[in-house]
C-alpha cells in the first residue's frame, strides 16, 4: 500500500513600493510614505488607512492602490484586496507587479480562470517574471490543464535553469500526465520524463528529500525495484525522521524479500511517527508486519519423511 505524491508547492511574498515624491501632491506622498513605513512594521491596519488617504488625496496614484491592496491582504480583507489591485492595473494596464498581485488574490479567491488571465498579463508585461512563470504552471496543474502546465515550466526554467522547485513541480506534471495515459507506451514515457525532472531537482539540490520520495515513487510506477529502494534510502538519509519515506521503504524491502531490511525500517518507522496523531492506524499496521515477518522468520520446516 503505497502513499500518494508530495505536491510541492512555491510561495511569493509581496513587498510595498515607493514611488519619488512630487511637490505639487505633496500630502498624498507623505501619506504613502508614512504608510510604507506602518507596513514595514507590521501595523497594516493604519497602513490602509494611510494609502486610502493618499489615493484620496491623488486618485490616480497606482503605487499607492497597489500598496493599499497589499495592505488588505495582510488583513484577510480579500474583496477589498482585489478591488484596489483592478484599480491600479486600470490606472496602468501595463503594471506588471498589479496584475501578478491580483492573480495571488484571485486565486486564494478559488477565481482560477480570472487567477490565469491575470498571470497571463503579467507576463505579458514582464515576460522574465520567474515568480508569475511559476505561479502559473502551479495554478494550471491544479486546474488539470496539465499540457499548458508543463509549457509553462518549461518557459520558468529557460529563465532560471537551476530551479530546483520547478524541476520538482514539472515532475508532478508528467506524473498527473502518465495517470491519465491510456497508451501504456506514452505512458511510460511520461514516467520516464518525471523521473528525468526529479534527477535533474536533485542535480541542483542535493538535499531535495521530497524529489527523492517522489522519485522513488516514479520509479515504483515503472516496477524498477532496486532504484525505487535506493530513492527511498536516500531521502530517509537526508531526513531520518521522514514518516512517509520509512514507511515506504519498509514495504519495499518486503517487496524484495528482504525482512530483515524491511523489519529495521518498520521500527525506524514506529518510532519517529508514534508521535504523530495522524500516523496512528499506520504505526498499527507496521506492529502487525513485524510481527508477521518475525513469525514467518521463525516457521520451522515441516519434516520429511
Amino acid at each position: 500500500m503505497k502513499r500518494g505524491l508530495i505536491v510541492g508547492m512555491v510561495l511569493v511574498l509581496v513587498m510595498a513600493m515607493s514611488l519619488p515624491a512630487l511637490a505639487q501632491e505633496k500630502t498624498a506622498e507623505e501619506a504613502f510614505r508614512q504608510a510604507n513605513t506602518l507596513f514595514i512594521e507590521g501595523e497594516y491596519g493604519k497602513a490602509a488607512e494611510l494609502y486610502q488617504e493618499a489615493v484620496r488625496e491623488k486618485p490616480d496614484f497606482k503605487e499607492a492602490w497597489f500598496n493599499l491592496g497589499a495592505a488588505y491582504g495582510q488583513l484577510r480583507k480579500y474583496d477589498e484586496e482585489m478591488q484596489s489591485y483592478r484599480k491600479a492595473v486600470e490606472l496602468d494596464p501595463t503594471y506588471a507587479r498589479a496584475h501578478y498581485n491580483l492573480a495571488l488574490a484571485l486565486e486564494d479567491s478559488g477565481k482560477l480562470d480570472e487567477a490565469a488571465a491575470a498571470y497571463e498579463k503579467t507576463l505579458t508585461y514582464e515576460p522574465k517574471a520567474l515568480d508569475a512563470q511559476v505561479n502559473m504552471g502551479i495554478l494550471l496543474s491544479r486546474m488539470e490543464r496539465l499540457t499548458e502546465a508543463e509549457e509553462a515550466y518549461k518557459k520558468a526554467l529557460e529563465l532560471d535553469s537551476g530551479e530546483a522547485d520547478v524541476y520538482y513541480n514539472l515532475g508532478i506534471v508528467y506524473s498527473k500526465m502518465a495517470h491519465k495515459e491510456k497508451d501504456p507506451d506514452k505512458s511510460k514515457a511520461l514516467l520516464n520524463q518525471e523521473v528525468e525532472a526529479y534527477n535533474k531537482a536533485l542535480d541542483n539540490r542535493p538535499t531535495f528529500y521530497k524529489a527523492c520520495y517522489n522519485l522513488a515513487l516514479a520509479y515504483n510506477k515503472l516496477g524498477d525495484l532496486d532504484n525505487e529502494i535506493a530513492a527511498y534510502e536516500r531521502a530517509v538519509s537526508i531526513k531520518r525522521t521522514y514518516p512517509e519515506g520509512l514507511y515506504n521503504l519498509a514495504y519495499a524491502y518486503e517487496e524484495k524479500g528482504d525482512n530483515a531490511k524491511a523489519i529495521e525500517y518498520w521500527k525506524q518507522y514506529i518510532e519517529v511517527a508514534s508521535r504523530y496523531d495522524s500516523e496512528k492506524p499506520y504505526v498499527e499496521m507496521a506492529q502487525r508486519e513485524i510481527k508477521r515477518l518475525e513469525g514467518a522468520g521463525s516457521a520451522t520446516p515441516a519434516n520429511q519423511d
